[in-house]
């Protein structure tokens, strides 16, 4: 029962209202320039920041001890808790009582990703435009180890689990994002980093859908290629065709992937068939180099906890990291160099 204190003094996301006011944000962003490019007053009272800085709750449902301060606090991923907050720290009360009870299922991988991504990919063009950090990357399990655990995830293969389901819904919404740019009428440089995120996606979730759904990764490889395509000659037309293609098939693979249980012999597969497309991974750019590394890691790190220490293919994964450090000097070779390094020592 110390889930809001681990929240409040160690979760970043208790911070998320005070960077609307902060001037010194390290990723050197200003709201009150990002707010007057955008023709708004004051970030901090606009319903376009605080509906991703804040629990931005309507007027009329604020209670006495409502207070907007307090960030991206717990009704924000678990939704209004009138009705269970206080029942839920009893004996006897499940958290399936706290979801009858309206409390949002973050224990469905489904729920979590799409809620973790409604504001994590889901940055307007016209804010980037403005000045708003674009998340430059986003894997679901490597983000959720960035969070101080005020929960128990349970299963063997849950980190699998999470980075798979992660990395389709993170197609879809990459596929949105660009789909809208490109009808929005967004500048080329903000179509092509839309892009790159749908490329860096899909290079990985190709190999995941190879897997699990033999077959599927195909038609998502070629729908991919042709945004990416569409991106680079700027044909708009293409980019949100291409895209509702990805959209639509990575619908239907979501709850199929999330429901589906990992094993040993699927992890392994999976890190070996990405480790074996290194050179690829690493010639679609950074964006999949990264995506690359992340999938590697987070796999390799579930893979290790049921099959022991691999400390070789640690070190050697260490070495593929450092060949992403800074997106100015990435060299898809030694990237590639460095992946096929971690393929030789994986055992």
């Amino acid at each position: 029962m110390n889930e809001h204190l681990i929240w409040s003094q160690k979760d970043k996301h208790s911070k998320a209202y005070a960077a609307l006011t902060n001037e010194n944000l390290k990723s050197g962003a200003s709201p009150s320039k990002i707010a007057g490019k955008l023709n708004v007053a004051k970030p901090e009272t606009s319903d376009r920041c605080l509906d991703c800085h804040a629990l931005n709750a309507p007027p009329e449902r604020r209670g006495k001890d409502f207070d907007i301060t307090d960030g991206v606090q717990c009704e924000v991923c678990h939704g209004p808790a009138q009705r269970w907050l206080e029942p839920h720290t009893k004996k006897g009360w499940s958290h399936e009582d706290s979801v009858a009870a309206g409390m949002y299922d973050t224990r469905s991988l489904l729920k979590r990703a799409e809620k973790c991504v409604a504001c994590h990919l889901a940055i307007d063009a016209d804010m980037v435009a403005a000045g708003h950090p674009d998340p430059v990357s986003f894997e679901l399990d490597t983000f959720t180890r960035e969070i101080p655990n005020h929960w128990r995830d349970k299963g063997t293969w849950f980190g699998a689990r999470l980075w798979s389901i992660g990395q389709v819904v993170a197609l879809r919404e990459a596929a949105r994002r660009l789909s809208e740019r490109a009808q929005a009428n967004a500048a080329p440089k903000l179509l092509q980093e839309a892009s790159e995120k749908v490329v860096g996606h899909g290079a990985v979730t190709k190999h995941l859908l190879a897997v699990v759904a033999s077959g599927a990764e195909k038609a998502v490889e070629a729908d991919v290629t042709a945004a990416a395509t569409g991106a680079q000659k700027g044909d708009r037309a293409a980019m949100q065709a291409a895209s509702a293609k990805i959209v639509s098939a990575m619908t239907q693979q979501a709850a199929r992937v999330a429901g589906r249980d990992m094993d040993q012999a699927t992890v392994r597969k999976l890190i070996q068939a990405i480790a074996a497309d290194g050179e690829a991974i690493g010639a679609a750019g950074f964006r999949a180099a990264e995506q690359g590394a992340m999938a590697l890691d987070r796999l390799l790190a579930n893979y290790t906890r049921v099959a022991g220490a691999n400390k070789e293919a640690g070190e050697a994964l260490d070495k593929v990291f450092a060949t992403i450090k800074d997106p100015a000097k990435y060299d898809a070779k030694a990237f590639a160099g460095a992946v096929q390094d971690f393929q030789a020592k994986f055992r």
